[in-house]
């Protein structure tokens, strides 16, 4: 039983023990109040409590820090800073962000399901910690060396988040979401390829992929929405799930 249903169901008994002790030990300022003026200022007193007592129970318990959204919250200011370092790189997360969103949605996932491709689209690129975004602000394509030293902050950034506890299913996605979706022909078969990737890393390998066609960079200006959607295209059952090609149309 509660303690507020204990009172409330003792009230009476616990009067009248309270007005027993009281003559007891009352001083002289109650020698001459009457049992029953006394039994009214105790039932009062008691009411008083018990309706303090269930209106505080009802009042929300203190929130306690939810640690997945703090670590979100640092996380972002982290990515705003790296997009940050490069002209080019300007607002990349949040468009990356923004269009993963929109095509999850489209495809009928769940409120949980999108909110989870959000997070981790959020910090699909906290590898990029390593310095490699720096390469973006080289005024020629990359070498192939340096294509892999770039992308190695997906390696980087699922190790950040391998130790912890709340974020540790997000490591197939940050690992793989450069990866091309046929295997790039030279991957190892040991790691995932086709449908075997994860969705939400398939989902942030377009969407990356198309916002940086729509940025401009050191060695070449930002492709129109249609030359990007045509390179898209080009690469759909190759480096992207055929399934999503139409969704990346559908962006805005």
């Amino acid at each position: 039983m509660s303690l507020i249903g204990y009172l409330e169901d003792n009230s009476l008994s616990i009067m009248a023990e309270a007005l027993s002790d009281a003559r007891v030990h009352a001083g002289p300022t109650l020698v001459n109040v009457s049992d029953d003026d006394l039994q009214v200022a105790f039932y009062t007193l008691l009411l008083k409590i018990i309706d303090t007592l269930r209106e505080r129970s009802e009042e929300p318990a203190e929130a306690t820090p939810d640690i997945r959204s703090v670590f979100l919250h640092h996380c972002r200011g982290i990515m705003e800073f790296i997009d940050s370092q490069s002209s080019y790189t300007i607002g990349h997360t949040a468009a990356v962000v923004r269009h993963a969103v929109q095509m999850a949605s489209r495809m009928g996932m769940t409120d949980e399901q999108i909110d989870d491709i959000e997070y981790v689209s959020w910090i699909h690129n906290i590898g990029l910690i390593n310095q490699s975004h720096r390469l973006a602000t080289l005024p020629r394509p990359l070498t192939q060396d340096e294509i892999a030293q770039a992308r190695n902050h997906t390696v980087l950034g699922a190790e950040i988040i391998r130790p912890i506890d709340f974020l540790a299913h997000y490591v197939p996605i940050i690992r793989y979401h450069h990866h091309s979706y046929d295997g790039g022909g030279k991957a190892p078969f040991t790691e995932p390829r086709g449908e075997n990737l994860p969705i939400a890393a398939r989902i942030i390998c377009l969407a990356d992929a198309y916002q940086a066609m729509l940025e401009p960079r050191a060695y070449r200006g930002a492709l129109k929405r249609k030359e990007a959607l045509l390179e898209i295209d080009k690469r759909s059952g190759s480096q992207f799930d055929p399934k999503l090609i139409t969704l990346a149309h559908e962006l805005t």
